[in-house]
C-alpha cells in the first residue's frame, strides 16, 4: 500500500498527451461556464459590504468587520471574504473582481479532483474526476459567485488531496497539511469543514500504516492540529480587547465562541445552549445562514430527511447518486483486503470518501438550508466516486462472464434514466435535454451490445475494429455519466439561469406555483465589470445626510439601525456608514450611552432610523431623548424594519 519514495506518486506530465490534453479541454470549459456571467452575479449585500469593507483597512480585514469603521462583525467567520477583498484592492470594486477568488477557487477543485482521481485509479478516473466537478451544476454557479461555500468546498479538496498523499506515503507532512487545510474551510464555513474529520479519523485509525498505537497518535494529531487551526482566527477575536476590535456580531455579550458554535452551530438544533449567541428562533435566524435546523423544522422529519432528493436540490448536485452507489459497491468487492494485512490505498481512499459522503448527508438532511450551496457539501465526493464507478463500471464491461457485463449495463442504464428524470424534473430547456436524452439513449444501446458480447481486453493482434470497441467503450460510459449534469450546467450561459450571490443556483428554482418557465435565453459572454449602485431614494438619503455634515473630516456618513440601508451604502461608495443591531437587528453594538458620547465628541451626529423601530433601539432611544432636527422621510425600499416597511426617518442630533 505505501510507499516512502513520494517520486514514484503519478503526475499529470507523466501520462500520455490524450490524458493530459483531456485535462487542459476541462479546466478551460469549467473556467468558461463559471466565468461566462461573472460580471452578473453579486454577492448578498451584507458579506458584499464586507469585503468592500475589509478592503478598505487592514484593520477591518483582521478582524472581519462588516463596516471600513471596524465597529461589528459580520455574524461568521469571514476567512471566505478576505480573497475577495484582496482582490477588490488589486482590481477595483465591481462584481467580478468580487466573484474572480471564487473562480480560482473552483479551478483548483477540478484539479485536485483530477488528482485524486489519478493517484487513485489512473489517468482516466483522474480525467473523469475532474470532468465530473467541473459540470456539477451547484458548483458552476457556486464558483462563479462570491459566496462562503466556495473557499469551503476548495479546502476539504485539498485536505483529501494531502490526506491521500499520506496514505500512499506514510509520511507525516501531508497529514498536517490535511489538518491545516481543514482549518482553512473553517475560517470560511466554520463546523461545516468539520464533516470531513471523522473520515480522517476513521482513516488514520483502520488503514495507516503501523500497528494501533501509531494510528491512534496519527489519528489525534490529525484531529487536534485541524481543531487548532480552526480555532486561531476565534481566539485572535476573543483575545483581543474589546476596544480594539469590532462588536462581535452572532452575540449578545461580544463573544466570538458564542458567535461560532452557538448562533452558527449548537443553537441551530437545541436553542439557547450556548450562552450568550443570539436566539435561535424568530423571524432572523430563518433568514440568517445557519448550519443547524431548529426543532421546529425539524417536526416534518420526512420531509427534512429525503431533502437531498427533493428536485430543489437533488437537480444541483445528485445527478452522480446511481454511479456514486455502484462505485462503493463495485469498490467495495473489488478492493476489499482478504489476505494482505494491510488494506490497499485505494480501499482506503473509498472507505474516506464513503464516510465523508455519509456525514455530510446526515448533517445536511436535518439541517436548515438558507441557500442551496450548502448541497455543495456533497459534491467533491460524488464527481470522486463517480469517477471510480465509471473505472470499475469499464472494468466490468470487459468481464468474461455475460451475467457481469449485463448487469454493468443495467447499472449505467439506471444513471441514464435518472439523468432523463432529472432533466424533466427540473424543466432543462428542450434545446438541451433532447440532445441530452439522445446522447443517454444511444450510450444505453451501444453499451448493451457491447456487454452481450464476450469482450475480454483485445491484443495488439486483435481485428482493428475491436481495438475501437474497446476504446469506445470508455467514452461511451462517461458521455452516458456526464451527459446530464453537463447539459444542465450549460444553462449558465443565460444569465436568468445563472443562480447569484445570494442562492446560487443553476435553472429556474421551483416555487410550486410556475407554470411555463421563462425561455432559455443564451448571452453574450459578460466577464468583467458590474458596480453596485444606490437606488435613487437611497442616494437621496446619503445627499442629506452629507449636507447636514455627515462623512466630514473621517466621521461616518450616518448611524443606523439598518444593516441592508447601511449594505447599500458601503457596497456602493465605500464609506463609513455604523449599523446597531448588527444582522438579525438584536444585538448590541452600541448602548445608548456611546452613541451619546459619540454625538457630544462630533464623531457622529446623522441618524437613519427605522420607521417603526421598537422603543428598545438605541438609535431610536437617541432620537426620542435628544434634541433631534428631523431632516425628512426616506422611502427606501429596502425592508429595514420588516416586510411591510422600507422608510427610515433622517435626524441631526448635532
Amino acid at each position: 500500500m505505501h510507499s516512502s519514495n513520494t517520486d514514484s506518486l503519478p503526475r499529470w506530465w507523466g501520462q500520455p498527451w490524450r490524458f493530459r490534453t483531456g485535462l487542459v479541454v476541462v479546466l478551460v470549459v469549467s473556467a468558461s461556464l463559471m466565468v461566462w456571467n461573472l460580471a452578473k452575479g453579486g454577492d448578498a449585500s451584507f458579506y458584499e459590504a464586507s469585503a468592500r469593507s475589509m478592503s478598505e483597512s487592514w484593520h477591518a480585514m483582521l478582524f472581519g468587520a462588516f463596516d471600513p469603521a471596524g465597529t461589528v462583525t459580520l455574524d461568521k467567520l469571514s476567512g471566505f471574504a478576505v480573497p475577495q477583498a484582496l482582490s477588490i484592492r488589486l482590481f477595483g470594486m465591481s462584481t467580478s473582481a468580487l466573484a474572480l477568488p471564487q473562480v480560482l477557487e473552483g479551478l483548483v477543485t477540478v484539479w485536485c479532483c483530477s488528482v485524486i482521481g489519478l493517484r487513485w485509479a489512473g489517468p482516466g478516473t483522474g480525467l473523469i474526476a475532474a470532468a465530473a466537478a467541473a459540470t456539477t451544476p451547484i458548483f458552476v454557479s457556486m464558483f462563479a459567485h462570491p459566496m462562503e461555500d466556495g473557499l469551503v468546498t476548495m479546502a476539504l479538496t485539498v485536505a483529501l488531496l494531502f490526506f491521500q498523499r499520506a496514505l500512499l506515503t506514510a509520511r507525516w507532512w501531508p497529514l498536517l497539511v490535511a489538518a491545516l487545510f481543514v482549518g482553512v474551510g473553517f475560517q470560511a464555513k466554520m463546523m461545516q469543514a468539520w464533516f470531513i474529520l471523522p473520515a480522517f479519523v476513521i482513516g488514520c485509525l483502520l488503514w495507516m500504516q503501523g500497528g494501533w498505537l501509531r494510528r491512534l497518535w496519527r489519528s489525534a494529531v490529525v484531529s487536534a492540529t485541524a481543531v487548532a487551526t480552526s480555532l486561531v482566527w476565534v481566539l485572535v477575536l476573543q483575545l483581543t480587547p474589546a476596544d480594539d476590535r469590532p462588536y462581535i456580531d452572532g452575540s449578545t455579550n461580544n463573544n466570538a465562541f458564542a458567535m461560532v458554535f452557538g448562533y452558527n452551530g449548537v443553537d441551530r438544533l437545541l436553542p439557547h445552549a450556548v450562552p450568550g449567541a443570539v436566539g435561535g428562533s424568530g423571524a432572523h435566524a430563518l433568514a440568517a445562514p445557519v448550519l443547524f435546523a431548529s426543532p421546529s423544522d425539524l417536526s416534518a422529519a420526512g420531509a427534512s430527511l429525503t431533502k437531498l432528493i427533493d428536485p430543489l436540490y437533488v437537480t444541483q448536485v445528485g445527478w452522480l447518486y446511481p454511479i456514486a452507489i455502484a462505485a462503493i459497491v463495485f469498490g467495495l468487492i473489488y478492493w476489499w483486503p482478504r489476505r494482505a494485512a494491510t488494506p490497499s490505498a485505494s480501499f482506503a481512499m473509498l472507505g474516506v470518501v464513503t464516510v465523508w459522503l455519509i456525514t455530510a448527508t446526515a448533517v445536511l438532511s436535518v439541517a436548515h438550508t438558507p441557500h442551496t450551496a450548502y448541497v455543495a457539501a456533497i459534491g467533491t465526493q460524488l464527481a470522486m466516486l463517480a469517477a471510480v464507478g465509471w473505472k470499475q463500471a469499464v472494468r466490468l464491461l470487459r468481464a468474461p462472464s455475460r451475467r457481469t457485463r449485463l448487469a454493468v449495463c443495467a447499472v449505467l442504464l439506471v444513471q441514464g434514466v435518472w439523468s432523463v428524470f432529472l432533466a424533466i424534473e427540473g424543466a432543462l430547456p428542450p434545446v438541451l435535454a433532447v440532445p441530452m436524452a439522445a446522447v443517454c439513449g444511444a450510450c444505453c444501446v451501444a453499451l448493451a451490445a457491447t456487454g452481450w458480447r464476450s469482450r475480454s481486453r483485445p491484443s495488439i493482434a486483435a481485428p482493428r475494429h475491436e481495438r475501437v470497441r474497446a476504446t469506445a467503450v470508455p467514452l461511451l460510459a462517461a458521455a452516458l455519466i456526464l451527459s446530464g449534469p453537463t447539459a444542465f450546467s450549460l444553462q449558465v450561459v443565460d444569465p436568468a439561469r445563472s443562480g447569484s450571490g445570494g442562492d446560487a443556483y443553476v435553472g429556474i428554482k421551483p416555487t410550486g406555483t410556475e407554470t411555463n418557465p421563462p425561455s432559455f435565453r443564451p448571452s453574450l459572454p459578460q466577464l468583467w465589470g458590474g458596480s453596485a449602485t444606490l437606488s435613487p431614494q437611497v442616494a437621496d438619503l446619503v445627499k442629506a445626510a452629507r449636507e447636514a455634515g455627515g462623512g466630514v473630516n473621517g466621521a461616518p456618513d450616518f448611524v443606523t439601525d439598518s444593516w441592508a440601508l447601511a449594505a447599500q451604502v458601503i457596497d456602493a461608495t465605500g464609506d463609513s456608514v455604523l449599523t446597531d443591531g448588527g444582522y438579525s437587528g438584536t444585538v448590541p453594538v452600541f448602548t445608548e450611552p456611546q452613541l451619546e458620547q459619540m454625538i457630544a465628541s462630533g464623531a457622529a451626529h446623522v441618524l437613519a432610523v427605522k420607521q417603526h423601530a421598537p422603543t428598545t433601539d438605541p438609535v431610536e432611544e437617541i432620537v426620542q431623548n435628544s434634541t433631534c432636527t428631523r431632516l425628512g422621510t426616506f422611502a427606501t425600499g429596502i425592508a429595514v424594519a420588516g416586510p411591510k416597511s422600507g422608510s427610515v426617518v433622517l435626524w441631526d442630533c448635532g
